[in-house]
């Protein structure tokens, strides 16, 4: 009763502050795709710099804060999510060994906002901090606001590092090239810069953006990216940086979405040349003599096409390892041999039950990430012709991750042994090195405090039949001595993009939800890739709407398996998620008592207007083709939301600077949502002004944002009326 009485007081105070926001005004824009019409009712919103626009964002996303700031719980979940995160360890991740044993690796202590980037030298003798991100005045930067490493990568002896950085959660990112010994810049900041992958302590090549100018439109950011190849300065000589003719190479074809990158494979005198499509996972590899990188006419030798489906590699010597999920959809790890690259390749490791995720070469093993179900396996062969993979004992069996450094960068194969983060449901990541003998020794990143592997917390793992009869993997992680008595808040999530899964991963913050009852639940879908490559292209493109229908199954399970009802059930996603969170909110809006669809691409037939959407065609397909239409509408949120329909409540957050999914997309599908709601249920656009996607985001935003979703989840899942 009192718990009902607290949600009808918060009713009564959010409905007097929505009826005084501004309401967006419709002026529908009808297109006819392949003989069906389609209205647009909130076109102009995609011009967010317009008054109009901004003066109604703005005005909503304020409303958002003050109902969110005064949910009667939210004050509770903030003060108890910041005392998880501090009282757990240090937060450690991308951990990245190098060939002199020496470790790089970001870490954000107990009272640090952001990450910095580390280094440990050979031995475990101690860390340095190597950058602060927001120690640097990156240029266009406004003074205040956040600053983060997106990523980097350090060169094969440790004596120099890479680190991209940006503000505001814009992932805009500026290089800077530090001297590991001293700490100083060497290079830059150089603006629009990609990863740098090392062909040597000196020198490395990287894609890097055009620079904006006569010809080129906000469409075209990151098209035509260029193939850079720079040489460090010295005492004698500045810094060399030279366009490679990557895009004019004969027979490449990468198109104007597509990227190349060339890497010089160690102790020889050969070079790897790859091109991607986008998002698209296969990778097409050429092969010749580095001396030609520089040649504009040089006819590079195809080793893999797209049509062999290759997905991973890793190189030693003049041998390509490949992930490959030709004729084996749960995928097989060949072998080429680059001196004859038109030799049909041998087969490393047969396909199996097991899900192959990636191949990594070091100096002693070549090593295959695997999946069971949604468990990770590591094997490990030697090179020795006659040798077969084993699996490599692990103290946990969850996940585990090998960080970027490995696989596709070459130098790995002067190291030994290989260094994994392990976590799983109820036990937070640690990070291991596994030495050539098998032995696993721990590298105490993090020390893992008494929060990271707490007690009396289960996960039960079933088998959903979906509506085709499919089973669709669901992990529901809960209170030990929970009983099933159908009226529990159960929090379901899922991405299903991509082909990413959802693997065991542990969550300090996730303590404040299960601590009160709580129930999480993590689906994987088609379109994820926990059962491999035909588990994702079924979830893929004009194949989407079993991933929704999918969630709906899981959704059901819930409700039928007695661990909750339609009241107390909700459901999240980001990103791609965000949209699947969409796409189930539109189709079974009665299933759910809340929704949270963060930074979501929610109009899927305008994803090619973003600059971020045409690299992601072939992902869900195009609107200039009659299938990749069908399949874009059938998938979009926005072309689903239906006038008169009972929406449970509903919170969009979005950070504006975001370079991934632009956040016209969450101001049109909340626009079209208030307008065709029936009902006061709550439609909450949550904006950020110094954040983005979500890469880089302080503490404290994780924080605020991290708050605002528990309690405004909690507030609704959990009363009892």
């Amino acid at each position: 009763m009192r718990m009902a009485l607290v949600w009808l007081v918060g009713l009564m105070g959010w409905q007097a502050m929505a009826a005084e926001l501004p309401v967006a005004p419709v002026r529908p824009v009808m297109e006819r795709h392949f003989g069906v019409e389609v209205s647009d009712p909130y076109r102009y919103m995609e011009d967010t710099a317009a008054e109009g626009v901004q003066a109604w964002m703005l005005a909503h996303s304020s409303h958002a804060h003050k109902v969110l700031q005064a949910l009667p719980e939210r004050a509770a979940f903030r003060a108890r999510l910041e005392a998880l995160e501090r009282s757990g360890s240090d937060a450690v991740t991308r951990v990245q060994a190098r060939s002199d044993g020496s470790l790089f690796y970001l870490k954000r202590g107990a009272a640090d906002d952001q990450f910095k980037l580390m280094w440990r030298a050979p031995g475990g003798r101690g860390e340095r901090m190597v950058f602060d991100p927001m120690a640097v005045g990156l240029p266009g930067a406004k003074p205040g606001q956040p600053q983060a490493v997106n990523q980097f990568s350090a060169s094969p002896q440790a004596t120099h590092v890479g680190v991209l950085v940006s503000a505001a959660g814009s992932e805009d990112t500026h290089l800077y090239v530090l001297d590991v010994a001293s700490g100083r810049t060497v290079l830059g900041p150089l603006p629009r810069a990609g990863m740098p992958s090392w062909q040597s302590e000196t020198q490395f090549a990287m894609q890097r953006l055009q620079a904006p100018g006569p010809g080129r439109t906000a469409l075209d950011k990151y098209r035509d990216s260029e193939l850079t190849l720079i040489t460090l300065p010295t005492a004698d000589e500045p810094a060399k940086v030279e366009q490679l003719p990557g895009r004019d190479w004969p027979g490449l074809n990468p198109g104007r979405d597509g990227d190349v990158l060339v890497r010089r494979i160690p102790n020889t005198e050969q070079a790897l040349v790859l091109v991607g499509n986008g998002v698209a996972k296969e990778v097409v590899l050429y092969t010749g003599p580095w001396s030609q990188v520089r040649d504009p006419g040089m006819r590079w030798t195809p080793v893999v096409g797209v049509a062999d489906g290759v997905v991973d590699y890793a190189v030693r010597g003049m041998t390509l390892y490949a992930v490959s999920h030709k004729g084996a959809p749960r995928q097989q790890v060949l072998a080429y041999d680059l001196t004859q690259p038109a030799q049909p390749p041998r087969v490393v490791l047969a396909a199996s039950g097991r899900v192959v995720q990636r191949v990594i070469a070091t100096r002693d093993a070549l090593w295959v990430l695997a999946r069971e179900g949604n468990v990770n396996v590591l094997l490990r062969r030697p090179y020795q012709d006659d040798a077969a993979f084993e699996a490599q004992p692990l103290p946990l069996a969850g996940q585990v991750t090998v960080d970027f450094g490995w696989g596709r960068d070459a130098s790995t194969v002067q190291q030994d042994g290989l260094v994994i983060g392990l976590q799983g449901w109820t036990q937070g990541q640690r990070y291991l090195h596994v030495l050539p003998d098998g032995k696993v020794r721990d590298l105490s990143l993090p020390l893992l405090a008494t929060g990271d592997t707490p007690m009396g917390l289960k996960a039960t793992e079933v088998m959903v039949r979906s509506h085709d009869g499919a089973l669709v993997p669901l992990s529901i992680v809960h209170r030990a001595d929970l009983r099933r008595d159908g009226r529990r808040p159960v929090w379901l999530t899922a991405y299903a993009a991509y082909g990413s899964t959802i693997e065991p991963n542990y969550r300090r913050e996730r303590l404040a939800w299960l601590e009160r009852g709580g129930v999480l639940a993590f689906a994987n879908p088609r379109g994820s890739g926990v059962f491999g490559n035909d588990w994702y292209l079924a979830g893929k493109g004009s194949h989407k709407v079993n991933t929704w229908l999918d969630v709906i199954a899981c959704a059901e399970y819930l409700v039928d398996a007695g661990w909750t009802n339609p009241r107390q059930l909700g459901f999240s996603g980001r990103s791609a998620g965000g949209m699947l969170a969409g796409r189930v909110l539109t189709a079974r809006p009665d299933l759910f008592g809340a929704v949270v669809a963060a930074v979501g691409v929610h109009d899927m037939l305008r994803n090619e207007a973003d600059p971020n959407g045409p690299g992601n065609v072939p992902e869900y397909g195009s609107v200039r083709t009659e299938e990749g239409f069908k399949g874009l509408l059938a998938m979009s949120p926005y072309a689903h939301v239906q006038d008169g329909t009972h929406y449970p409540p509903v919170l969009l957050p979005h950070g504006v600077n975001d370079t991934r999914v632009a956040v016209w997309h969450s101001l049109k599908f909340a626009a079209r949502l208030l307008a065709a709601r029936q009902g006061d249920a709550p439609v909450l656009l949550r904006l950020n002004l110094a954040s983005g996607h979500g890469i880089g985001d302080t503490r404290e935003q994780q924080l605020d944002e991290n708050a605002d979703t528990y309690a405004f989840l909690w507030h609704h899942l959990a009363r009892q009326d």
